[in-house]
């Protein structure tokens, strides 16, 4: 084994050789007036076609032989430049862009150049910038990350208002989200409706939902990494806004001029105010906020160096006046309160002209709570989940035709499962405490970027994962033959604080290839594997910030998948518009799901609810964007299916009598049309419309009759669909300074959500209609809509 691993290692560097006679120019691209790294720049040699684009820190590096040249430096969001080079040592040469100032080019779908989507290796991968997102109609004006992705082929959600997404048939928990490199373990305020992240805080998002490089993992769908702005290093600078529910207020500027910089980014929600305020009957009692702080320093001792220390904190609280989601009563008023919390410690050094070094730390928490405060069951339950990590990463530059990236990650991962303690005397609750999980994970990767010829470029990438679930612990034992139950617990075996309970051991390839037919289009293939070490555990359709996050152990397996893609990529009309489409296959395994009638809450036996087994995904997405003129956009359409089979050893650990079933998330069809129409340098209208086919659900097949009561009988599950949704949203943007690029401007932002006020199934139920004569009695179906209404708004942006 480890005479193969050094062969890989060793042949990944031979591969591309070693060129003599060459020199690097690099340096760092930024923009006029902020003095900000600008991701995505391209830098095009235009005698010979060589390239390359600016990484997130704005750094760019070319190595060509010796000579006289000419770069284009380009940017779909700034004007072009051309710039005369005479070569003849490594060069250091720094450039400045001009932002085109409402300029109708600058709507774009892509961080990127439009020719990226040529250009880039790996399929299914998506950047999205600031700017594209406040231009979308949105909910109650908040310019949203995670709703942006919805727009997106290969990406749904369980219905309206629901936490997380769906990505190629994979569940919510099986999304790597990053900000700034920490993991996000709840992306939702407000229990779904608004994400975690402030718009005024970032800069890009990266989203990769195929061809996934080696370095990340962890999770076995997607990848979406949220990068954060650079602070501004020159001037003071303000910007926020005030819209419906929330406000939101940003503070960037030097401490030591294009030395020493920070921002801090807040936003506070009053919907608690605003209930009260229209006096709606319905929700007297309820209550409903959140807040979040998002912040930045950044220290630059020297041209090679950058140091940053970002963090993140977020707060929620929501309670229904007549709570029916709690999930210990069925009545009672339970207030639901989360917190995350994250922290990022970033430097980095250019070396030399081939080297680049960085290394991160990461600390992050998330913790939640319902909280009964009725005096016969007065509680407080707590969850909450602890993570660590140190990353070191490495690019080396063998040749101007192959760039290597290696490094190596350890991940520290304290779980708390669940705490109930009584909180009146007069309570009938018992305090239960579960066992703490931990977790350590540990990972070294090396991707390799090579260009074969001009038109065939490969990605050769390979993770090597060693996990390990650690004591404190008690791993319990049951009677073989047997379901596991507490009737078949037979014996237990106790591990001391830091002991191996169980390791799980993988290697996970991955490889990209694009090959360019010609300046126009491009083929794209992309084969990953991935492997999963935590999961998120939920009894319902839609999951709680309460619910519980599990590490695998002696008894659940990692999940893992192969996945394998393929995309044809085309640009027309002088690359102002753009298309795609791309069929993936994706093998499932070790897929957690519960047994039917399975208990999660403070289950001391976790493995006895839960199941196990594998699956599969495949679809097509199709994708067409127009970047320039008077009207911008894009459409997607995405037909995808899954399933999954559960055939345990006994009946009791089986599902569907062992057939495949479709798991609830899985919609067939997604439709995206949006649209972005400049009537003039002030005034701009877009719109979004969304169809997609109803979610799978079980219908009860019949009703028996036992001991007073009508009782459902299900015979399979996930047989059925709810019925198909639509939505219609339409907004007007209205720049108050259209012609300035300094001093004050200011933005207002009209919106309305839902138009055809659409009561769009979330989830549909069963009642007799005559409920002291069930036996006779007719069943209706009802059907429950999160938001069955239009739903205005109105937001003032502004920035000084």
């Amino acid at each position: 084994m480890k005479k193969t691993l050094l062969v890989v290692f060793f042949a990944l560097f031979a591969i591309g050789g070693y060129a003599q006679g060459r020199v690097k120019v690099k340096g760092i691209i930024t923009q006029n007036n902020t003095n900000a790294p600008i991701f995505g720049v391209t830098v095009i040699v235009t005698q010979n076609g060589y390239g390359s684009s600016t990484d997130s820190s704005g750094y760019y590096e070319l190595i060509i032989p010796p000579g006289q040249y000419l770069l284009e430096i380009s940017h779909q969001t700034y004007f072009k430049k051309f710039v005369k080079i005479d070569l003849k040592k490594n060069t250091d040469l720094d450039f400045v862009l001009d932002e085109k100032v409402n300029e109708l080019e600058e709507l774009k779908i892509s961080a990127n150049s439009s020719e990226q989507n040529l250009k880039r290796l790996g399929t299914g991968v998506t950047s999205l910038n600031v700017r594209t997102l406040k231009k979308l109609p949105s909910l109650l004006g908040e310019v949203d990350i995670i709703k942006s992705l919805f727009t997106l082929p290969g990406v749904t959600s369980v219905g309206e208002g629901a936490s997380g997404f769906n990505v190629r048939g994979g569940n919510i928990d099986q999304n790597l989200i990053l900000l700034d490199e920490a993991p996000i373990f709840n992306s939702s305020h407000l229990m779904g409706f608004f994400s975690v992240f402030n718009p005024d805080a970032f800069r890009d998002f990266n989203f990769y939902r195929g061809g996934i490089p080696a370095q990340y993992g962890g999770r076995i769908s997607s990848v979406l990494n949220v990068n954060l702005k650079d602070a501004n290093a020159t001037k003071l600078s303000v910007n926020g806004g005030v819209g419906t529910i929330s406000s939101r207020l940003m503070v960037e500027a030097p401490i030591i001029q294009d030395k020493l910089s920070f921002f801090v980014a807040g936003r506070i929600s009053y919907v608690d105010q605003l209930v009260k305020a229209l006096k709606i009957k319905k929700l007297e009692g309820s209550k409903a906020s959140f807040y979040d702080l998002t912040a930045k320093l950044e220290f630059r001792p020297s041209t090679k160096d950058r140091i940053s220390l970002s963090g993140f904190m977020g707060s929620d609280k929501f309670q229904l006046a007549k709570d029916t989601v709690s999930a210990i009563d069925d009545n009672g008023e339970a207030l639901y309160d989360w917190t995350t919390q994250n922290a990022t410690l970033a430097w980095s050094h250019y070396f030399g002209p081939k080297f680049t070094l960085k290394a991160i730390g990461v600390v992050s928490s998330y913790n939640a709570n319902i909280i009964n405060a009725d005096s016969a069951t007065a509680y407080k339950l707590n969850y909450a989940i602890n993570y660590k990590s140190g990353k070191i990463l490495g690019v080396y530059n063998l040749t101007d035709k192959q760039e290597i990236e290696a490094g190596f990650q350890v991940n520290h991962y304290a779980i708390s499962p669940g705490t109930m303690v009584p909180t009146l005397p007069t309570s009938n609750k018992n305090a239960i405490s579960l066992n703490n999980e931990q977790g350590l994970e540990s990972a070294f990767f090396i991707n390799d970027k090579i260009d074969i010829t001009k038109k065939l470029n490969i990605g050769v990438g390979v993770r090597f994962v060693n996990y390990q679930s650690l004591g404190n612990a008690t791993v319990y034992s049951y009677e073989e033959g047997q379901p596991k139950s507490i009737l078949s617990l037979k014996d237990s075996v106790s591990y001391d604080k830091g002991k191996v309970v169980k390791s799980y051991g993988s290697i996970e390839p991955r490889f990209s290839l694009n090959y360019n037919v010609n300046s126009s289009s491009s083929i794209k293939l992309s084969a990953n594997r991935m492997r999963q070490f935590i999961q998120l555990l939920s009894g319902t359709t839609a999951a709680l910030p309460t619910d519980r996050w599990k590490l695998s152990d002696s008894y659940i397996k990692p999940q893992y998948s192969d996945q394998f893609s393929l995309g044809y990529f085309k640009n027309f009309n002088e690359k102002s518009s753009e298309s795609s489409v791309e069929v993936f296959y994706k093998k499932l395994y070790n897929v957690v799901d519960y047994k039917d009638g399975g208990t999660l809450l403070l289950n001391k036996f976790p493995e006895t609810a839960i199941l196990q087994g594998n699956g599969y995904a495949y679809g097509a997405e199709f994708y067409l964007k127009k970047n320039l003129g008077v009207l911008t956009g894009w459409i997607s359409y995405t037909y995808s299916q899954a399933r999954i089979t559960v055939a345990g050893p006994t009946e009791e650990e089986t599902i569907n009598n062992g057939n495949p079933f479709a798991p609830i998330y899985n919609r067939p069809h997604s439709f995206n049309a949006i649209g972005s129409y400049q009537v003039s340098k002030k005034v701009s209208f877009s719109s979004n419309f969304n169809f997609s086919s109803g979610r799978a659900i079980t219908y009860p097949a019949s009703k028996f009759y036992l001991n007073g009561a009508s009782l459902p009988y299900y015979n399979s599950r996930n047989q059925a669909a709810i019925p198909n949704y639509f939505r219609l949203d339409l907004s007007m943007n209205i720049e108050t300074h259209p012609y300035r690029t300094s001093g004050y401007r200011g933005t207002w932002n009209v919106s309305l959500y839902n138009v055809m006020a659409r009561k769009n199934a979330y989830s549909v139920f069963f009642r007799a209609k005559n409920p002291f004569n069930q036996y006779y009695s007719k069943v209706d179906i009802y059907k429950l809509s999160v938001l069955g209404t239009i739903i205005p708004s109105l937001t003032y942006n502004f920035k000084f």
